[in-house]
């Protein structure tokens, strides 16, 4: 195959000359065909100008091809004759001058992955006349990759046998590392919005479930399908639609660009779940609201947390004041059995470290947790003054974890605290029975302290914290179950704990 040759406007000053020096000798011996002399020198200068007028085109087209990255072709089927336009030659990166246009060494240049495929377009397109429209991948001689598009016409005879085929080549590059980008931005995005942590959903201008993630559908409690069917409003708490509605609102009228708010939805139970709600508004480049994006956040455990914290804060302020109001009767009751003032020191100074050590043990300062028997004693050490011998212990060696030694210091703590206070250890004719076994079949254990002949049991008229904390400090920290009753007989308490939570 050749490059297209281009006649110049000079290929015809050669006629012009000639035709004035025709004009001159007729005019010296035939003035008649001066006229017709005149006329085919017309003609020429017509013809001169036509072609500088089709060489300014054909650059016009040179250019706009190269600007365009498109590249032409044209190929005679029938002589086996194949041209390109210059503008092929630098898209393939070869040098006109030394590169004749043959369909072998187009093919070499073709991306070797693509050209099985290629190829077979090729040979259709000549044998058999099938048009052509394929992309694929190039190899220019300094190994820059392309991506082309070639797009082709075949023209055929009556009985349908190709004649000519007239194509581009488009330099698709940009588009297709445009579209590979896109492709990789989007599933990116699909992973993210799959794979999150957190609940992602995109909802409809009207609170509709468009797309919703994974970890939504577990967080709700519904799949994808029952979600995509719903609103927003459909699993809103009533008592918390009003305030995301007018949050709603403000983001759609431009008052606010996003807003945040917990809030608890409904799950298929029946029952609430607290989360925290991110919402902003996707807009189009004219600003008109598209969509919402919604993040939702499983706050169960951080209510739990707050939960604790606040549990804590108000046994922190309860153990306060029941520990100086043991250390005032510490003081009273060392006073009053001292002779001399070392004495009363001497037995303070004891019983205040009693009551320390017995903090570390409880408190988890002890690493390696410890035995029930021993943990009981030591709390009750603290009340030495209020008659530990009334106290009765029954119950096998029970090794507790440093959690389960926490927990049952505090309950321990707490009952033996009341005991002197109001129960069967504040006057002398009280005693406390404390037993624990192991329920094997069950893999429990059953805990029990239970009070008598003491004064009897004033029912208080609302629950204190330490009526509250007895029954969920066991409960909460370890499992199981607890009970705390007050007959006028003498306060009771049971509890039944996993022995997995007991050992840790």
């Amino acid at each position: 195959m050749r490059k297209n040759d281009i006649n110049t406007p000079a290929d015809f000053f050669f006629d012009h000359q000639a035709l004035s020096a025709l004009r001159k000798a007729v005019a010296d011996g035939q003035p008649d065909s001066l006229a017709m002399v005149d006329m085919l020198l017309k003609d020429t200068q017509r013809r001169v100008a036509a072609e500088r007028d089709l060489a300014d085109v054909r650059t016009w087209m040179e250019l706009a091809q190269e600007a365009g990255g498109v590249a032409t072709y044209r190929m005679d089927v029938v002589e086996n004759h194949l041209w390109w336009s210059n503008s092929v030659y630098r898209l393939y990166g070869l040098d006109p001058r030394s590169s004749e246009p043959t369909i072998d060494l187009w093919l070499s240049l073709v991306h070797p992955e693509d050209r099985g495929a290629v190829g077979p377009v090729a040979r259709a397109a000549i044998e058999h006349g099938a048009q052509i429209d394929q992309q694929f991948r190039i190899v220019t001689p300094s190994g820059e990759i392309r991506w082309i598009h070639d797009r082709g016409r075949v023209d055929v005879d009556g009985a349908g046998r190709p004649l000519s085929i007239q194509g581009v080549n488009i330099d698709v590059t940009d588009i297709r590392r445009t579209q590979e980008a896109l492709t990789e931005s989007e599933e990116q995005f699909r992973l993210t919005f799959e794979h999150a942590n957190v609940g992602v959903a995109h909802v409809a201008l009207d609170g509709s479930f468009v797309r919703v993630n994974e970890c939504l559908c577990k967080l709700l409690g519904r799949d994808e399908a029952d979600l995509t069917s719903l609103t927003f409003q459909d699993i809103t708490h009533p008592d918390d639609l009003e305030i995301d509605l007018h949050l709603v609102e403000q983001v759609l009228s431009g008052e606010r660009a996003s807003y945040t708010l917990e809030k608890r939805y409904l799950l298929p139970t029946g029952e609430t779940v607290w989360a925290d709600l991110s919402v902003s508004l996707l807009r189009d480049p004219a600003g008109k609201p598209l969509s919402f994006v919604s993040v939702v956040m499983d706050s169960r455990e951080r209510k739990k947390a707050q939960d604790q914290l606040q549990l804590v804060l108000a046994e922190a302020n309860h153990r306060v004041k029941n520990l100086l109001t043991i250390v005032s009767a510490i003081v009273g009751n060392s006073a009053r059995s001292a002779n001399t003032v070392e004495d009363l020191g001497n037995a303070i100074t004891l019983r205040l470290q009693g009551i320390a050590a017995s903090h570390d043990l409880f408190m988890g300062k002890s690493q390696l947790g410890g035995d029930l028997d021993t943990l009981i004693r030591r709390q009750l050490e603290i009340f030495t003054d209020c008659a530990t011998e009334r106290v009765n212990l029954d119950g096998p060696p029970i090794q507790l974890s440093p959690q389960a030694v926490h927990a049952f210091g505090m309950v321990l703590h707490e009952l033996a605290t009341n005991a002197c206070k109001y129960g069967a250890l504040s006057d002398e004719g009280g005693y406390v029975a404390i037993d624990w076994n192991h329920d094997s079949v069950n893999d429990v254990l059953v805990f029990r302290w239970q009070e008598a002949d003491g004064p009897p049991v004033q029912v208080p008229q609302s629950r204190g914290f330490g009526s509250v904390a007895l029954k969920r400090m066991l409960a909460g920290a370890l499992g199981g179950t607890a009970l705390h009753e007050l007959p006028p007989e003498g306060a009771r308490f049971e509890a039944v704990v996993p022995m997995a939570s007991i050992r840790g």
